[in-house]
């Protein structure tokens, strides 16, 4: 195998294991693209999160509509007219854009999901234990100077295993479209590290996207 894949595999993993350690943004930013011809901001955005649980798309549209609002731009959750977006097709989504007079709309969906697995690996440490006579001077070499001195400033081993940690990574697109054209004007890949906090979930997620919009001009 390749050694400089291994390298980005492991470095890959050990950004991951050490997000969730640290505790910091569950979700990183894999790649983003922006129309070059594109020189305008957005001010009104139609929010459309394709999630399977209506709850994750009501949580998710409306940290889209709280956090873009910092930005001064106004954000539409599209789940207050398409109460199931399992069933709304592009006709219904197109009158609803237009009824609200947004210039943009922002569509979010999954787009797959694995497994990770981070191997730590066991090691051994050790500690020097003066019992039962605290006191004595200590000698390193040879053989802690004679075999009185090597009772009683013998070496205590700790083991640690091995530890197996495994965790769930979905990965996720954005992509936004401008209303007068229907043309794509930015688009991003994103991993997210699932974890219990659905709500810190999901602002870190929207936090991520908006800071690379931000990044690109956008807003």
């Amino acid at each position: 195998m390749d050694n400089g894949l291994i390298s980005r595999k492991l470095w890959k993993n050990l950004v991951l294991l050490g997000m969730l350690l640290a505790g910091c943004s569950s979700t990183t930013l894999s790649g983003s693209w922006k129309d070059p011809d594109y020189t305008g901001q957005i001010k009104k955005v139609y929010i459309v999160g394709m999630a399977k649980q209506e709850t994750t798309r009501r949580i998710l549209e409306d940290a889209f509509q709280y956090q873009l609002s910092a930005y001064g731009v106004s954000g539409l959750s599209s789940y207050k007219d398409l109460p199931n977006i399992q069933n709304a097709d592009e006709t219904k989504i197109a009158a609803n854009i237009k009824t609200n007079i947004a210039d943009s709309v922002l569509i979010t969906h999954v787009t797959g999901k694995r497994t990770e697995e981070v191997v730590t690996p066991g090691r051994f440490t050790s500690y020097y234990d003066p019992w039962p006579y605290y006191g004595h001077p200590y000698y390193d070499w040879p053989f802690y100077n004679n075999y009185g001195s090597y009772y009683n400033y013998r070496r205590q081993m700790i083991y640690e295993p091995t530890i197996i940690s495994q965790y769930k990574v979905i990965t996720a697109e954005a992509n936004l479209y401008d209303t007068r054209s229907n043309k794509l004007i930015w688009s991003a890949q994103l991993e997210t590290v699932i974890e219990n906090d659905i709500q810190k979930l999901v602002n870190d997620f929207v936090k991520t996207v908006i800071k690379d919009m931000n990044s690109k001009g956008l807003i």
